[in-house]
């Protein structure tokens, strides 16, 4: 679909009310943001990037990259929602910077036995990040295990994205390292006495893209998917594939970016959906600040893929720069956020997308407020009821915060 359709429909105020139901966005008294915690006092963290996750009684984790009793981030988790006195920020760990880790971006994954895994950018025995386990004890007390620790090397560099479970191996990316250096997706196997080895399972070639920033996800028949902020061609980023082929895993790079209305930059974890990918790219598009973008396989499933662009930003009431990637409900609303745009304050947006007659139309759930809870770089959880559920790094003396958005 051109823009310029796109754009006629969507300044009609009659189809600007259908976005709003098809999104489910419309209440007696609209939409309600309840800050869940705002963090400011330093030892409770700052800066929360990656997404939140919960628990089976709706408890919320995450982590913040920076802050803590050392600044350099921590993990925390949110209690009793049902609770009169609201929310409750419990601290489980407070990274050192030294051998335990530093800055943790990314978000935090669970296996079945509860115990939480997740990646930091910094840190470890070389200072190039690691990938660590918190195990919950007696008293509420979380035990931090390095799993990983990174040597910069050809083992890769520097990981922000969250990982991912498979037949219980971890998987993730690093945004440098490998050979040439442009970033690695790797493989963390368990064994005895707790080590766990890495294999590298694809290094990135120049021409292939660089900076893997998002965690990989999983197709049915194992393959893994993931995004390139730059690339070799246009340097505007590229969607690949590591398929496993006879022990190896073969790269295909599915679709490059050119840096024009197609977008450009893509930092986020992708979407499978009924056989498509999703995802958004944090510049480009007509008015260069950002696309939400569908990807479909040749239907010999052999051939190119075809690239969709649903949403151009334009920074208006929409929103502009969607850092993270969607969120998708059983009905296929797709769910995202923005770090910018929004009226009336330009605090950035949560927005739904929705496809209705074979036209995608964008709402917006939320505009956030700039003085408080600006800058959305995290994806958003979709809780019970209707809620929605996510994060802000914020900005100035605003150290970001936990939402929570009723719908």
């Amino acid at each position: 679909m051109k823009d310029k359709k796109f754009s006629r429909y969507t300044t009609s105020f009659a189809i600007s009310v259908v976005l709003l139901i098809l999104a489910g966005t419309v209440a007696a008294s609209g939409p309600k943001e309840t800050v869940l915690h705002r963090f400011g006092t330093g030892t409770d963290g700052a800066a929360a990037y990656g997404r939140v996750i919960s628990d089976a009684a709706g408890n919320l984790y995450g982590t913040t990259a920076f802050g803590g009793t050392s600044g350099a981030g921590i993990v925390f988790e949110l209690t009793n929602p049902e609770a009169p006195g609201g929310w409750t920020e419990t601290v489980l760990y407070n990274f050192s910077g030294g051998s335990d880790g530093s800055q943790p971006y990314g978000g935090l994954i669970f296996d079945t036995a509860g115990n939480l895994y997740g990646t930091t950018f910094q840190g470890g025995a070389s200072n190039a990040g690691t990938v660590y386990e918190l195990t919950p004890g007696t008293g509420g007390a979380w035990t931090e295990t390095v799993v990983y620790s990174f040597a910069g090397g050809t083992d890769g560099s520097g990981p922000q994205s969250d990982l991912n479970f498979q037949a219980g191996n971890l998987f993730g990316t690093t945004t440098s390292g490998g050979s040439p250096g442009n970033g690695i997706v790797f493989e963390l196997i368990p064994g005895k006495n707790g080590v766990w080895t890495e294999t590298v399972l694809h290094r990135f070639m120049t021409s292939e893209g660089t900076s893997p920033r998002a965690a990989v996800i999983f197709d049915r028949d194992g393959s893994l998917y993931g995004t390139l902020a730059s690339d070799g061609t246009f340097g505007a980023g590229a969607v690949f594939r590591l398929e496993p082929t006879n022990g190896t895993w073969k790269e295909k790079t599915l679709y490059t970016f050119t840096g024009g209305t197609d977008g450009s930059g893509p930092l986020c974890r992708l979407v499978l959906f009924r056989g498509k990918l999703y995802g958004t790219t944090v510049v480009g598009g007509g008015a260069s600040v950002g696309t939400v973008f569908e990807l479909s396989p040749a239907a010999d499933h052999h051939g190119a893929w075809t690239l969709n662009v649903l949403h151009t930003f334009a920074c208006g009431s929409d929103g502009c720069y969607p850092w993270a990637g969607l969120t998708v409900d059983s009905k296929g609303t797709f769910y995202g956020t923005t770090q910018f745009g929004g009226l009336p304050s330009n605090g950035g947006t949560v927005f739904a997308l929705k496809q209705e007659g074979g036209i995608w139309f964008e709402g917006v759930v939320f505009t956030f407020t700039l003085s408080s809870d600006q800058l959305a770089t995290s994806g958003v959880l979709l809780g019970k009821g209707s809620k929605l559920y996510g994060t802000t790094i914020g900005s100035g003396m605003n150290a970001g915060a936990v939402f929570e958005i009723q719908r």
